[in-house]
């Protein structure tokens, strides 16, 4: 596939780094020098200084050659014009995928329309909302992802935790444990692999569990778990932002209700209050100590940090988890290695604003059946959701009747009538079935080969 990125900043150069290592041909378009030089360091690809809306500058970036052609500038404008150009210019592009911010360009409620030829739209604030929907309707459990309308979480358990030990093999921690659950990837020394039964667990090896079973969580992390998850009753929003219009537009008005925001501007506050009469909104900034105590926080069941700032996001979920609020998250804007940082200070998730656009559009860029994605250890692997479709080659056989040749985990099954099992060699493929899968990122195109 032939990929030109128009943007070569954070999203851009973590979007071409996984697309150029299953050996896509990328090249970028930035008016950056600097950035054009960090791309061709960082991703194996070309770069052409230049603005994506200079028709020169799309030919020259080989624009008539490209598959695909995608737009993360921080412009909004940018990004539209660029596409609409492709579009008009190049009409042999088949995707054209731009980042757009602005409520104006798709609608107040986050609903995208068809606009200059552009066939797919991502506004990074509106999948951060849906992510943090998806986190608040399914589970706020640290290390620990969740797919949606399904019981199966996805979470690490490091070599020395609860039920794993050095010189365990894969097998072995099966039979140890009755409880449906897979080892989905081991991440050892910055790489990772893809286990079978004989793999050893060795020092500092982290593995990848994905299981619908909290007792199996209980008993390979040591830690506990609520075997009932009760969504949070009382929650408190800090900063008015985009991604809180969102999220708060995604959530029924009857439920804003156990909704509190804190906003330091006065503006934005009655702006808020004025959208969503339902919710109960703080004008007051949060470093002020006497708001915590005037207006309880520290009973919150959940404290969100959306404000542009990302030390003051990590710094307040920590603090609201300190004082005795339940559960916290912390948006990561602007540096993704913060989101270590911030668990390390007691958050319970750290969403990277960066990885939830990436991951959406990694996952439209694989095309249909694939119904969620998310990747671990840097992109190293991926977890999809895919739904059987019916040119599906291996439909009527049995799992232990095909070879992925040690690339791909069957980790869970969801069944149409909504029954999740853990797959054994028995599991029979049946179109319409949602499995959930791993792989190394370093194999998605045999991913492609077989799925898509």
């Amino acid at each position: 596939m032939n990929v030109l990125i128009i943007g070569a900043g954070r999203r851009g150069i973590r979007i071409g780094r996984h697309l150029a290592a299953e050996k896509s041909s990328v090249i970028f378009i930035d008016r950056s020098v600097s950035k054009c030089r960090e791309a061709e360091a960082k991703v194996d690809c070309l770069a052409v200084c230049g603005s994506g809306t200079d028709l020169s500058k799309l030919k020259e970036a080989g624009a008539d050659k490209a598959d695909t052609v995608i737009a993360v500038t921080d412009s909004d404008e940018v990004n539209i014009v660029a596409c609409g150009i492709v579009a008009t210019e190049f009409p042999n592009v088949v995707n054209t995928i731009a980042a757009i911010r602005s409520s104006g360009y798709i609608g107040s409620e986050g609903i995208p329309t068809r606009i200059l030829g552009i066939t797919h739209i991502i506004n990074p604030d509106q999948e951060c909302a849906a992510r943090i929907l998806d986190t608040i309707h399914y589970g706020l459990y640290r290390d620990t992802l969740i797919f949606p309308g399904t019981d199966f979480m996805i979470f690490t358990v490091s070599e020395g935790q609860g039920g794993i030990k050095r010189g365990d093999r894969v097998a072995e921690i099966r039979k140890r444990i009755s409880d449906g659950f897979v080892v989905a990837a081991v991440y050892r020394r910055g790489k990772v692999h893809i286990p079978t039964g004989d793999t050893e667990i060795r020092t500092g090896d982290v593995l990848v569990i994905i299981t619908d079973s909290d007792n199996a969580y209980t008993e390979l992390s040591g830690a506990p778990r609520r075997e009932v998850y009760q969504e949070p009753d009382n929650i408190v929003i800090l900063g008015a932002t985009r991604i809180t219009r969102f999220l708060l537009y995604s959530i029924p008005s009857k439920d804003r209700k156990r909704i509190r925001l804190v906003e330091k501007d006065e503006n934005a506050a009655k702006e808020f209050a004025a959208l969503f009469p339902e919710i109960t909104v703080l004008n007051a900034p949060i470093t002020d100590e006497s708001i915590w105590e005037d207006e309880e926080l520290f009973t919150a069941d959940l404290f969100i940090s959306l404000t542009d700032n990302d030390e003051l996001n990590i710094v307040t979920s920590g603090y609201a988890k300190k004082i005795g609020v339940k559960k916290s998250i912390a948006l990561v804007k602007s540096n993704t290695n913060y989101s270590q940082f911030a668990i390390s200070f007691g958050v319970d998730v750290a969403l990277s604003i960066t990885e939830v656009t990436v991951d959406s559009l990694i996952r439209y860029l694989r095309g249909d059946g694939i119904s969620a994605m998310h990747t671990l250890f840097g992109g190293e692997l991926e977890v999809y959701e895919y739904v059987i479709q019916k040119d599906f080659p291996f439909i009527g056989k049995k799992l232990k009747e095909t070879y992925f040749k040690s690339r791909i985990v069957i980790a869970g099954v969801r069944k149409e009538d909504g029954r999740a099992l853990i797959p054994d060699g028995e599991y029979t493929f049946v179109e319409g079935d949602r499995l959930i899968l791993s792989i190394c990122h370093d194999d998605s195109s045999y991913l492609k080969e077989l799925f898509l």
